[in-house]
């Protein structure tokens, strides 16, 4: 199976209803109006969708912090503060959520989809990545040999 297909069938079985694809389409003419269409001609919209995965993942730095400073208020704090705290967390990183998914046009539950999407995908996103910047350096290579 190929990554592409691999791709198409994780996006497939992550329960995406209607509103949600209609978003991704909308936010991927969005896209190619912008750009030149050189740099999007190969845009397709489970490539869009992948890419909107991978972007989702970037509250993942911002919980990372939040538990970290978490564990430190627990080894020093009574019950009651621990529990204020965690849920000014709470309440943080659904504001963070929500501000995130209102950015890019897109309902709080897809947002939700996009990072499980991500975290099911992130073999594929890692190979992906390895491949481009291997596709990169030989494309430096190559312009250094002329």
């Amino acid at each position: 199976m190929t990554t592409k297909n691999q791709i198409r069938a994780f996006i497939l079985s992550n329960n995406f209803t209607r509103r949600d694809y209609s978003a991704f389409k909308t936010n991927m003419q969005i896209v190619k109006k912008r750009y030149h269409p050189d740099l999007t001609a190969g845009v397709d919209l489970p490539e869009a969708v992948t890419q909107m995965a991978e972007d989702s993942t970037s509250l993942k730095g911002f919980v990372i912090l939040v538990v970290v400073m978490l564990l430190f208020m627990l080894c020093s704090s009574d019950p009651v503060s621990v529990l204020i705290s965690l849920v000014i967390i709470i309440v943080a990183f659904a504001g963070s959520l929500w501000g995130h998914a209102k950015q890019r046009n897109l309902p709080v539950s897809t947002e939700l989809r996009l990072m499980k999407l991500a975290f099911r995908m992130r073999k594929i996103i890692k190979v992906r990545a390895r491949e481009e910047k291997a596709k990169i350096k030989a494309e430096k290579k190559r312009k250094r040999g002329k």
